[in-house]
């Protein structure tokens, strides 16, 4: 069902507990049937039409609906009915996040590290001003020890993190609407009282299981998993007095200040289409200054695959250049009374002027010095920067800046090594058919032999893996590629489409289109896989997640493998979540009783942080030569 304007929370909260009990266990069903019901648009909100006599309506103020009285049904038994109830659990959740440029401030860290997926530029944009009754993020106690949470703060955590064992015991396939509207309740109290970082991967957590459900091709169940170990994480840690760790970092931000910065001479470096799972798309577009420090310019918006491929050439929204994107990345700026974010966002107020200069090549300075970094340096850099919470994350942090020679491809990766030794696998940055990413490095695969400079992500979850975004050819002899002169020696690989004409040969002629596809050559390197040990202990982990706390009662043992691969810990650990999901306590009758649920989410939770780092660490290792 399309048309439909966003519901806030609470008033989804709100209906779902008007209705009747009989009534809430039939609600999964009739969200079913009513994904055929027509959706008529009106000035003030939508009408949907569920038969010749039943009708419900929906009143919008400021394209939201904000009240559940402003959701009405014509039937005998509203407004505690199941057309209402599931017209609003269709619609989309608007979740009250701070909006600035069109884009929540919450979704800003999925895409800025471009990120989950990373999510404005407005002068100022302090932080938002915390609830009546709660006296700033944190207090510190009369002795002046370290801040800790608020009593409101720690009660919100804790409903976060008991809807989230209760998540985690039903798991997607168990997660429907009365579960998904607790989870949005409870993220909307978390939000009110500052705790921002929960709240965003609370948000997550919800779209997640909803794309579960509804079988999206954007559901990935790794990054649900991702997502949920976070909210637990942090949602178990603020809920005690004293939680160990910064609180600053745990509770998070609301808005980032953006804050005056002096002339600034930037030239353009790549830019970067986004398509982040929450559901905003758009473009970000990363310069350098004279010191070589990373910022980014970013331009998103709700939509999808599309918006991201046609953002490339939108306007610039800092002052009035008059540069698309597409353009930026190949020339400079000079920008006087800009504001940016302590991360490298430039801001676009209306102070900021901006004028349009000369850029330079990736083989000139201040661009080179991005490539003479060391290796490992750059790595460490890398993984450091994934390690921090998303809105701690620098501008171009997780990037790296590496001159490869192509060993060739293998379906759709890239195999590469580096003047150090070390052999890396390239991979697509985003698999959208709208983006030619796949294309290029399958073009790629074949220019064996080239010498290229390349911009990349890091990916920590995958043993020396870079998600290719730019590349620009190496001048020498050889096999090479070569650009139009417009491009100014580098292609944005998603959005400049190469072509087989542009490779050349080691005696400098084009290589030939191949007739078909040719078969893998064994001489060169396959990618590197994961720890099968971990790969395993990953895979227990993401059950989990899938089939809720059942599917792990009746799993078979598998920590033998694990203690076999020296990961005594990690088989320890997944022994007792065994234990836990097997745990079913009796009364003094030996009657069987329901435990909460929380001694099993406790061991899963060290399960998936223990397999986290394990994996990070094993990702890190395998980029040593």
């Amino acid at each position: 069902m399309t048309g439909l304007p966003p519901v806030t929370a609470p008033v989804l909260a709100e209906a779902l507990e008007a209705l009747p009990a009989r009534l809430r266990r039939k609600v999964d069903d009739a969200v079913v049937r009513a994904g055929g019901w027509p959706v008529t648009g009106t000035a003030d909100g939508a009408t949907v039409r569920v038969d010749e006599a039943t009708t419900v309506t929906l009143v919008t103020v400021d394209g939201v609906v904000r009240r559940a009285a402003d959701a009405r049904c014509s039937c005998l038994l509203a407004p505690n009915c199941l057309h209402r109830m599931a017209v609003l659990a269709l619609a989309p959740v608007d979740d009250g996040m701070p909006v600035v440029d069109g884009v929540p401030v919450d979704d800003a860290p999925l895409v800025e590290d471009v990120s989950p997926a990373a999510g404005r530029p407005v002068d100022p944009a302090a932080a938002a001003d915390p609830p009546a009754g709660v006296a700033g993020d944190a207090v510190a106690d009369a002795a002046g020890s370290a801040p800790a949470p608020t009593g409101r703060q720690r009660a919100a955590a804790d409903g976060l993190w008991r809807v989230g064992v209760a998540v985690l015991a039903a798991g997607t396939v168990g997660c429907g609407v009365v579960l998904r509207t607790a989870l949005l309740r409870a993220v909307h109290e978390a939000r009110a009282n500052g705790l921002h970082r929960a709240a965003a991967s609370g948000t997550r957590v919800a779209a997640g299981l909803r794309a579960a459900r509804d079988g999206e091709p954007q559901h990935r169940l790794a990054d649900l998993t991702d997502d949920l170990r976070e909210l637990l994480a942090v949602s178990r840690r603020l809920r005690g007095d004293a939680p160990a760790g910064d609180l600053g970092a745990l509770l998070g931000t609301a808005r980032r200040a953006y804050d005056p910065q002096a002339g600034l001479r930037l030239y353009g470096l790549c830019t970067v289409p986004v398509v982040a799972d929450s559901g905003y798309a758009g473009v970000v577009t990363y310069l350098a200054d004279r010191d070589g420090r990373l910022w980014m310019v970013a331009d998103l918006a709700p939509g999808e695959a599309g918006r991201a491929a046609g953002a490339g050439d939108a306007t610039v929204a800092v002052g009035e250049s008059g540069l698309s994107h597409r353009q930026l990345t190949r020339a400079g700026l000079v920008v006087s009374g800009g504001t940016a974010s302590e991360s490298g966002r430039l801001g676009a107020g209306r102070s900021v002027r901006a004028a349009r200069a000369a850029g330079v090549g990736w083989a000139d300075e201040p661009l080179a010095g991005l490539w003479a970094q060391p290796l490992p340096d750059q790595v460490r850099r890398a993984f450091g920067a994934v390690a921090l919470p998303l809105p701690e994350r620098t501008a171009g942090a997780d990037l790296l800046f590496l001159t490869v020679r192509v060993l060739g491809g293998h379906d759709h990766t890239v195999l590469v090594d580096t003047d150090d030794g070390a052999v890396l696998t390239l991979t697509v940055a985003d698999e959208h058919t709208a983006l030619p990413h796949r294309a290029n490095l399958r073009l790629l695969g074949q220019a064996v032999g080239a010498r290229l400079r390349l911009v990349g992500r890091l990916d920590p979850t995958r043993r020396a893996t870079v998600q290719a975004l730019a590349v620009g050819p190496v001048d020498g002899d050889g096999p090479g590629l070569t650009l139009p002169e417009n491009w100014a020696g580098h292609a944005d690989l998603g959005y400049d489409r190469l072509h087989t004409s542009q490779l050349r040969t080691g005696d400098g002629a084009a290589v030939p289109p191949p007739d078909r596809i040719p078969a893998p050559d064994a001489t060169v390197p396959r990618p590197r896989l994961g720890d099968p040990a971990l790969g395993l202990l990953r895979r227990q982990v993401e059950r989990v997640v899938s089939g809720g706390r059942a599917i792990q009662a009746l799993a078979d043992p598998t920590e033998r493998m694990l203690r076999l691969a020296r990961l005594d810990l990690g088989a320890h650990l997944l022994a007792a979540m065994g234990s836990a999901a097997r745990a079913r306590p009796r009364d003094a009758f030996g009657r069987l009783t329901d435990d909460d649920g929380q001694a099993f989410a406790e061991s899963w939770l060290a399960v998936a942080v223990y397999e986290e780092a394990a994996s990070r660490a094993s990702a890190e290792a395998s980029w040593l030569p």
